[in-house]
């Protein structure tokens, strides 16, 4: 079975990937904003989800 925490995971991976496509084809944007956006929707905002949810189901 697949745990919350990876389903979360799994989604926000999935929407960084479709996002830098996006921006790779369809803008001009440089690779560092690329890059800082894979960072923010892959890694740091399923990590604070994730938190806020632990948080919750602990209280």
């Amino acid at each position: 079975m697949v745990s919350r925490e990876n389903k979360i995971i799994g989604v926000f991976v999935t929407l960084a990937l479709a996002l830098h496509a996006a921006t790779f084809y369809l803008t001009e944007l440089p690779d560092e904003v690329r890059m800082a956006l894979i960072m923010f929707v892959g890694i740091i905002s399923p990590m604070m989800i994730n938190n806020y949810l632990d948080n919750q189901a602990g209280d």
